[in-house]
């Protein structure tokens, strides 16, 4: 093992956190030295709309300016907005609520410090919420990583995976005021909760079924902040399924206690989905008469009412099949790499009993389902594009790229056929994840597609 390898061992989270403050200052100046605001200017329309309650500017001021304003594109103008002022348009429920919630809270903290503009405070809030969430989720993907594979080879691993989620295709929608980053985070912890709780070691079944409540809390949280976070229940489920099955044999207390453990924690899962549901129901379906609407909204007559799906549908065009137009295959050419990393890693997960991982394949194809099914829905009904940021929360397809790396790395002097073809994929898979970071992050702050 190289003198490298042996120091990321022997330090592993200090070499993280250089890699990662070396990948984020190159983004970051990308951003800023990209041309021009593009095609809209609605960033810059918000700024001097909030800035009558501006202080005067100065250096550090003008900076905050400057970085606030090539951050918050597209999707990030909707969740300051949000964050500034609530909810009141239909459309901007498609925007998760807990991540709003989530930047107003740190948005009031930074007004109080005073160090902060009023015009932009949802923005920098937003922005160092985005790097430090995606900073910890680097941390705990590795401690995952660590949990699922044992020994130094586990841990190596670990630390590649870990790598890779910082040069994440998602590039700077992770550095940006959008909530990839804290729902990799809260995704990520809530699995290594999950894993913990499988864990062999000495610590009583108690205390291991007491974090699976707590996984599914931080799953439930992951939800709020985007939808997709409710394929996290899969795990859950599968746990339920196979406890209820053990049942049939013979019924205890430790079964019993773990089945209600589970049971807690998908009803979590299932509150983060539903909160924010009510809350718009509240509010357009109840109290529509305060909203100076004449009759509910459409929406609200269905036998399951739910803002999202009907925002999605209406506002957004995403539905089944919809999105398959000849202008947009060049958007498919460039999610089709993701696609099929996400797709092919979750059927690795199916043979990696028979390979040198052996003990991590069950709870690896239970990571693994969430992923392959949101590849599908993504690629079947929704802006194809948004999968290359989507991926950044779910860790499958970081450790099997990671696998191929070590497996070049033994077989670095093997010449076989084999061996070739690993090195392709790893090599590919790589390039492709730098080349569009670093280009998409160009094009997210000059304003320019896709997004």
């Amino acid at each position: 093992m190289s003198w490298s390898s042996r120091m990321s061992l022997n330090r592993p989270y200090k070499s993280l956190l250089a890699v990662f403050v070396f990948w984020k200052t190159l983004l970051l100046l990308l951003a800023v030295f990209s041309p021009g605001p593009g095609y809209d200017t609605s960033t810059t329309l918000r700024l001097d709309r909030n800035a009558t309650n501006a202080v005067s500017d100065g250096p550090f001021t003008a900076s905050l300016h400057l970085v606030s304003t090539k951050l918050t594109r597209w999707d990030a103008i909707y969740f300051t907005e949000v964050a500034t002022r609530g909810y009141i348009f239909e459309q901007e429920w498609a925007f998760g609520y807990g991540f709003t919630k989530l930047i107003n809270f740190f948005a009031n903290a930074l007004q109080k410090t005073g160090a902060v503009d009023y015009a932009f405070r949802e923005h920098v809030a937003g922005i160092i919420i985005a790097h430090a969430a995606h900073g910890l989720s680097v941390l705990v993907l590795y401690c995952l990583g660590c949990a699922i594979f044992s020994g130094r080879k586990g841990r190596m691993l670990a630390f590649i995976a870990a790598c890779l989620h910082i040069f994440s295709p998602a590039g700077l929608f992770l550095s940006a005021p959008y909530g990839e980053s804290t729902y990799a985070l809260l995704s990520f912890t809530g699995y290594f909760l999950f894993v913990q709780s499988f864990s062999p070691s000495g610590v009583s079944t108690g205390h291991k079924d007491a974090l699976i409540p707590l996984a599914g809390i931080l799953c439930g949280l992951a939800t709020t902040v985007r939808s997709n976070g409710i394929l996290n229940g899969l795990l859950f489920l599968e746990e339920a399924i196979r406890v209820l099955y053990s049942l049939t044999g013979s019924i205890t207390f430790a079964k019993s206690r773990r089945l209600l453990a589970v049971g807690v924690a998908g009803i979590c899962i299932a509150l983060g989905f539903v909160i924010p549901q009510y809350i718009a129901y509240r509010d357009f379906c109840i109290n529509y008469p305060h909203t100076h609407d004449e009759e509910p909204r459409i929406w609200c007559r269905k036998t399951l009412p739910s803002i999202y799906s009907f925002v999605q549908d209406h506002y957004w065009n995403n539905g089944f099949l919809r999105y398959w137009t000849v202008s947009n295959i060049p958007l498919f050419a460039l999610a089709s790499p993701m696609l099929a990393i996400m797709t092919y890693s979750a059927f690795w997960t199916l043979n990696v009993e028979s390979g040198r991982l052996t003990g991590a394949g069950h709870l690896l194809r239970s990571l693994a389902a969430p992923q392959l099914i949101l590849a599908a829905l993504t690629f079947a009904k929704h802006h194809v594009q948004i999968i290359t940021r989507m991926s950044s929360g779910y860790p499958v397809w970081y450790f099997w790229i990671a696998d191929l790396l070590m497996k070049e790395y033994s077989s670095v002097r093997l010449k076989g056929a084999g061996s070739q073809k690993q090195r392709s994929y790893a090599g590919m898979a790589i390039t492709y994840m730098i080349s569009y970071a670093a280009v998409q992050g160009v094009l997210f702050a000059s304003f320019l597609p896709p997004a």
